[in-house]
């Protein structure tokens, strides 16, 4: 009869997680089908629910039918006060976010929707309608106003973008950026001591874990809620429920469940670098980390765990892995869990411990910056299909379960095989999409060359870092090039030159290249990095592998018309990349070489002051390539220029319109990211 009946509450539970798991599937299912488009309004109203300020801006997340992020550019002098939960009308210009024009860079189009978040607009005018009187909007806000330290935001909220970009970026590459967002480990510290806290007034312990549960969906509400922060709760949520009313549900079970309820909640949660290494790192542990083992023990096992299970996951991601950061996080975990995290939770209540919490910080950040330093270790690998990481994750957990030699030798060498890789595939130009100025990235046996790195025509602060940060380096990693041969910089204008800095602060480069003549105030600047720094002579050759290049103009007075122009001999493909030069240092050119190109890169990004008709009729080009910027303010490409193209037959593509463009010279293939994406 008790046989009959634990049968039949089993079989109750197994209907009762199908069921749930059914229902959430038709909710996932459900948010992935088409949608009527929803389209950027000028207008919108609705209610604050998250404000991040900086000096200059504010930025919005504006709740009502949907959710937009609005960002607020502020007057100098201008004061405005918003808090969460005040209804307010914004007026100004929104766009949907665009898919990124390069291959293999971060999509912020898709990060959004893993936000929920419909549009983007940029406001002109706030207005507060009605102010707030939602309790809990005033508990979260006063929260937010106590927190003013980035780390405290971070470890308790779940809200990292205000650490230092540089910081970061140090711990996504020591392999330690896991530790600074809320984790379970966080979780189960604050939710035990809270447990142990109401023992001690001998609650029973059902009333205990009901109050922890309320509790850590007050705590829900007032996250920037992400993958991997639901994982941690679930999993509390699950583990402890099934524990505490003995529903004796298998632990593969429960992890399945959270994983099925983490995608009903929100399906492109799987889309999430955090989802993956949340479930699949947490897994890992639960499953081979031994409750009897010792703290140091359990350490030094989660952290060769967290690193093995974590490689195909950082490689898909990152295209890099840092083979120290095994050792790393022996110092960090308990550092950052035993030591950070609690200090965190008492400097809340007691800010008087502000400063000791700041100094704990500042060794935080100090090591990762100095250990970043460190280039032994960082391995970096080319991007390949998504059946290899898979064959490769696969592999690592069948070592770790059946331990056998044969498979940790295979594993070996499909990782070995995945490393030099890059080797191995076809020799390409890049034109890459970097807005309006030039990039132009070659490769050939494992060489690489990089002809201009982009950047910004306003040069603020030490240097620009979106493009070399967000596009140029990860597209660099996601083809396995480990550094460059030459960076060769036509000119001195910033749309050229102006991300080298950032470029040469975080990746290698063996020769920096200026061009002749007089030097801009940023070629000094860059005079003074400590690279070895060359001036392009005339007819300087560039080897590359397969590709030679030859410097062919001479110094001008006019800057643009000092640009270097490079000429590329390849057995199969001929190019000419005209820089800036204008018609003087074409006709030069034409007077002093006798050229046939099958690729032609338009001096100028279009400007009627190149590409002149002798030059056209002259080298002949098969193919025209414009670097150009969309929507950009000085007009490129001048119409004018487009009529001297057609009146040769001669075709083009612009980066405006085809984003990052590939040519592979054996083949003649020309691809367009913007198109393939």
């Amino acid at each position: 009869m008790i046989v009959s009946m634990k049968k039949s509450k089993t079989k109750l539970q197994s209907k009762l997680i199908l069921f749930a798991l059914l229902l959430l599937i038709i909710h996932g299912i459900e948010q992935l089908l088409p949608k009527e488009k929803i389209l950027p309004k000028k207008q919108v109203i609705g209610t604050i629910t998250s404000i991040k300020k900086s000096s200059n801006k504010i930025t919005l997340i504006i709740s009502n039918k949907e959710k937009i992020q609005g960002t607020y550019y502020l007057d100098p002098k201008e004061k405005i006060n918003l808090q969460l939960g005040d209804k307010v009308e914004v007026i100004g210009e929104g766009k949907i976010p665009k898919k990124p024009t390069t291959k293999n860079i971060f999509d912020y189009s898709q990060y959004l929707k893993s936000k929920k978040i419909s549009y983007l607009i940029e406001i002109d005018k706030i207005k507060v309608i009605k102010k707030n009187k939602n309790i809990l909007y005033k508990i979260k806000q006063k929260i937010n106003n106590q927190l003013t330290n980035p780390y405290m935001q971070s470890f308790l909220l779940g809200d990292n973008s205000n650490i230092k970009e540089e910081v970061k970026t140090s711990y996504q590459e020591n392999g330690i950026s896991h530790l600074f967002a809320i984790s379970g480990m966080q979780f189960y510290l604050l939710a035990n001591t809270i447990l142990k806290a109401l023992k001690r007034l001998n609650i029973k312990e059902k009333t205990r874990y009901k109050f922890i549960f309320i509790f850590l969906l007050f705590y829900l509400f007032l996250l920037n809620l992400t993958a991997s922060i639901l994982r941690s709760i679930l999993f509390f949520f699950l583990f402890s429920m099934n524990k505490i009313w003995k529903l004796k549900i298998k632990k593969g079970y429960l992890i399945f469940l959270a994983i099925i309820i983490t995608i009903g909640i929100n399906p492109y949660y799987v889309l999430e670098v955090g989802f993956w290494y949340s479930f699949g790192i947490s897994i890992g542990l639960l499953y081979f980390i031994k409750e009897e083992d010792s703290y140091w023990k359990s350490l030094w096992k989660s952290s060769l765990l967290s690193f093995f299970l974590s490689i195909p996951i950082s490689l898909y991601y990152f295209y890099q892995i840092n083979i120290f950061s095994i050792f790393y996080n022996m110092f960090y975990i308990p550092y950052v869990n035993l030591i950070v995290f609690p200090m965190t939770i008492l400097t809340f209540f007691i800010p008087i411990f502000l400063p000791i919490y700041e100094l704990l910080i500042i060794v935080l950040e100090d090591t990762s910056l100095f250990l970043n330093k460190i280039t032994i270790g960082k391995l970096i690998f080319k991007k390949v299909i998504f059946l290899v990481y898979v064959i490769e994750f696969i592999l690592i957990i069948l070592y770790l379960k059946k331990k056998k030699k044969i498979i940790m030798y295979f594993t070996i060498v499909v990782f070995c095989f995945h490393y030099i890789s890059f080797y191995f595939q076809k020799d390409f130009i890049k034109v890459i999409d970097v807005g309006e100025g030039d990039s132009i990235l070659i490769y050939s046996k494992g060489e690489a060359g990089l002809i201009d790195t982009g950047g910004k025509v306003s040069f603020i602060g030490e240097y620009s870092s979106s493009i070399t940060k967000y596009t140029t380096i990860p597209l660099l990693k996601s083809l396995g090039i480990k550094k460059i041969k030459y960076a060769l910089l036509t000119h001195g204008d910033m749309d050229h030159m102006a991300e080298i800095f950032y470029l040469n602060n975080h990746f290698p480069i063996k020769e920096l290249v200026l061009n002749l003549g007089e030097n801009k105030e940023i070629e000094k600047k860059l005079l003074k990095e400590k690279n070895k720094i060359t001036i392009s002579t005339q007819e300087r050759e560039f080897q590359i592998g397969n590709f030679t290049l030859y410097q062919l103009n001479k110094a001008w007075k006019d800057e643009n018309n000092s640009s270097s122009i490079y000429y590329l001999y390849h057995e199969n493909l001929n190019a000419l990349f005209m820089g800036d030069a204008g018609i003087d240092a074409e006709n030069y050119i034409l007077n002093h070489y006798n050229l046939k190109v099958d690729i032609l890169k338009l001096g100028h990004h279009g400007s009627k002051t190149s590409t002149s008709n002798s030059l056209l009729e002259k080298v002949k080009p098969k193919l025209a390539i414009i670097s150009v910027g969309e929507d950009n303010r000085y007009h490129h490409p001048d119409p004018e220029v487009i009529d001297r193209l057609t009146n040769h037959n001669i075709p083009y593509l612009m980066t405006q319109t085809s984003g990052t463009i590939t040519i592979f010279p054996k083949t003649k293939e020309v691809i367009e990211d913007k198109k393939e994406g």
